[in-house]
């Protein structure tokens, strides 16, 4: 999947089966809050976002750098002599120092919507019995 950020092109790659699993375990409380909100009639955007925030808040960091460094791992960023890696893993830091949190966070989220979409998507409609059928 290609997008773009701060006007910069990027493309994720996909994480393998293993990876998947150790993310999406990683995340699993977060779209718990996530099923939380979405069952709640009426629920304004501070209330859906309250439970997510919590759940990462409690987060250990090394669960919360796992997740990060997995999604940024899988990215490359387009140059113009090609594509660049945006994250090095065995030096664990990133290739781009324009990268700041934002840019960081929504790196993370669309790999994470590109890599496990489909299973979250799944596991929150399979809370909701409006969902299934």
């Amino acid at each position: 999947m290609e997008f773009e950020i701060n006007g910069q092109s990027y493309r994720c790659g996909k994480m393998d089966a293993f990876k998947q699993f150790h993310v999406s375990r990683r995340l699993a409380p977060v779209f718990g809050g996530l099923a939380s909100s979405a069952s709640k009639d009426n629920a304004d955007f501070s209330q859906f976002l309250q439970p997510i925030a919590e759940a990462v808040a409690h987060m250990p960091d090394a669960d919360c750098d796992y997740v990060l460094q997995a999604c940024l791992g899988v990215t490359q960023r387009k140059q113009e002599s090609g594509w660049a890696n945006v994250y090095n893993g065995q030096t664990k830091a990133l290739m781009f120092s324009d990268v700041d949190l934002a840019a960081m966070l929504q790196i993370t989220a669309k790999v994470i919507q590109d890599n496990l979409g489909g299973f979250f998507q799944g596991a929150v409609a399979g809370l909701n019995p409006s969902t299934t059928a």
